[in-house]
């Protein structure tokens, strides 16, 4: 469910690009890892991630019911060949 990347900011701190940067950042070295495209997933309704998501690349491909937690996670692929 997790994907290959996560990232957390505090709350303080959110809103102001921290999280994009940060996934932008990791993606040269994901690149370099081999890795021709990476997913990524956040939890329905947190528009802040899928903001940071959509940001770098990430193209929707299916939302996923997690049953430990209850939840619906959205999953989205960055494509690395580029």
């Amino acid at each position: 469910f997790g994907g290959h990347i996560g990232y957390s900011v505090a709350p303080s701190e959110r809103r102001k690009g921290y999280a994009t940067q940060m996934l932008a950042a990791v993606l040269p070295e994901c690149a370099k890892l081999g890795l021709g495209r990476v997913l990524i997933t956040c939890v329905q309704g947190n528009e802040g991630s899928k903001r940071t998501i959509l940001h770098n690349g990430g193209v929707f491909e299916s939302a996923v019911y997690e049953p430990e937690k209850k939840r619906f996670l959205e999953r989205y692929w960055i494509d690395l060949s580029g």
